[in-house]
């Protein structure tokens, strides 16, 4: 049977289009990466996923740079179910953030053999049972740098320099056991601090480096991989319990799908950003870390054993020290 009149037709189309994205369950997506870094990159590879292999049924939406609030909202924000996906670097309790301890993981491979084991097993109850939110994996970060308004060849150009260092013990005790003057404060006044010499330096992943312009005020960049400090991906649990047990796969696979593409996108684009920020004028050194590495193990030893206490402490050492 033909249909005459086009114009109906076409309201029945568009009717149908629009109740179809209506009945989408919507998933907000909070992120602390811009657009462009490669974080934001892997994001976009599990929205793709989570859209064409759920046939419609989830729309992904994308929330760079923190634009949903600070970490702690965010998490808010999951348990209450208004955001369903947040990834940062702030995982929710201490038990899973003191891993970012000095020299203590080697690298995203070791973070996810811990938190897949039973120590880690047991911190996601934790977290739920005390959060609401459930861990769903990792978007691997740069190790964190040292930069300065001088060029830094060795940990003893460190010795009397003011550098920021976010809110946190393990920061601030590290940077004082490398000799420098920790100065705490909130990370958007960083900028303004080191362009008026507030602060001296400070310390960051190299891609916050570059995509925050630090290197505009900064003369010397210590590659130092000081702090191997991934971001966590989490999700809300009241949202996770709606799911069916395939659905959960799904999520599960475009998580694992984008930490893929950030692994594979991070290496190119930490050399271009090292390029970019030399090209600027500023010196990229590569000093001996084994005095930095000697010089931060009290700060493991005390916060890990006060933390975990010394049996579960010195497990997490082995696990973190492996080749994986």
């Amino acid at each position: 049977m033909r249909f005459k009149n086009w114009n109906v037709l076409a309201f029945v189309l568009t009717l149908a289009i629009y109740s179809t994205s209506a009945l989408a369950v919507e998933v907000r997506y909070g992120l602390w990466a811009k657009e462009g870094e490669a974080q934001y990159i892997g994001a976009q590879e599990f929205k793709r996923i989570i859209e064409a292999e759920s046939g419609g049924k989830f729309n992904v939406t994308i929330y760079p740079g923190n634009q949903l609030g600070t970490p702690r909202e965010m998490q808010t924000q999951l348990a209450l179910d208004t955001t369903q996906i947040v990834a940062s670097g702030d995982p929710g309790i201490k038990d899973i953030e003191y891993l970012a301890l000095p020299y203590l993981m080697k690298g995203i491979n070791n973070y996810v053999a811990l938190i897949n084991s039973p120590i880690g097993e047991e911190w996601n109850a934790k977290l739920t049972d005390q959060k609401k939110i459930l861990m769903l994996g990792f978007l691997p970060r740069s190790p964190r740098q040292i930069s300065a308004n001088k060029v830094i060849n060795s940990i003893d150009d460190l010795s009397g320099l003011k550098l920021r260092a976010p809110q946190r013990d393990y920061y601030v005790e590290s940077l004082s056991a490398l000799g420098a003057k920790p100065t705490p404060m909130a990370f958007k006044e960083v900028y303004t601090a080191l362009q008026t010499g507030v602060v001296d330096g400070q310390e960051n992943p190299i891609e916050t480096i570059y995509a925050q312009k630090f290197y505009e005020v900064q003369s010397g960049i210590a590659m130092v991989d000081y702090i191997d400090k991934p971001a966590y991906v989490m999700i809300g649990q009241i949202f996770w319990n709606t799911l069916s047990d395939d659905e959960k796969e799904l999520f599960q696979k475009a998580q694992l799908a984008s930490q893929r593409v950030v692994e594979e996108l991070m290496p190119a684009q930490q050399t271009e950003f090292i390029e970019r920020i030399r090209a600027a004028g500023v010196t990229i050194t590569y000093p001996d870390k084994a005095p930095f590495i000697e010089a931060t193990q009290s700060v493991r030893d005390n916060l890990g054993r006060k933390q975990w206490g010394d049996e579960l402490y010195m497990q997490i050492v082995e696990i973190g020290k492996q080749d994986l």
